[in-house]
């Protein structure tokens, strides 16, 4: 596996999700169109925090999550549910700014070792860190739909 080539896709594919963050508004992010059961901010935020699960859970690695992240954006979390504050999206853009970087000195080295625990049928951490990049762009695509469903000009 070429490790310099995954950590630059992962750099790749944050930064277009970086992109979609320009110019929005808090409000912008917490509207839910019809047909929509999530919001731009808890896309984001289950962005994040599925990468840091699924590498610490099944690839077995120390990689950290506030706890409250673990409420609001957790598979099976929405926001119609959440209760007291929730992260801006300043701070949900330099936590997802900073982990490629926190990734990389987490798992360097380490991409092409067993996982703890396989994630479906993915084995090694690699593999995982691979998957999380497919998970991103699939919410991506989420976000793109609820920014023309909400009608934000890009």
């Amino acid at each position: 596996m070429n490790e310099e080539m995954i950590f630059q896709q992962i750099n790749l594919v944050r930064q277009n999700t970086l992109n979609e963050m320009e110019d929005l508004s808090e409000e912008q992010a917490d509207q839910i169109p019809e047909g929509f059961r999530n919001t731009i901010r808890w896309n984001l935020g289950h962005i994040y925090t599925v990468q840091n699960v699924l590498l610490s859970k099944f690839g077995g690695k120390n990689i950290e999550t506030p706890p409250r992240y673990l409420e609001l954006f957790a598979p099976g979390t929405k926001p119609a549910d959440w209760q007291g504050d929730v992260p801006t999206l300043d701070e949900l853009g330099q936590l997802l700014e900073e982990q490629p970087v926190k990734l990389r000195e987490a798992l360097s080295g380490q991409l092409d070792e067993k996982a703890a625990e396989p994630f479906q049928s993915l084995s090694t951490i690699g593999e995982i860190l691979n998957f999380t990049m497919y998970h991103e762009g699939m919410h991506v695509g989420t976000i793109k739909g609820l920014k023309k469903a909400n009608s934000v000009v890009e």
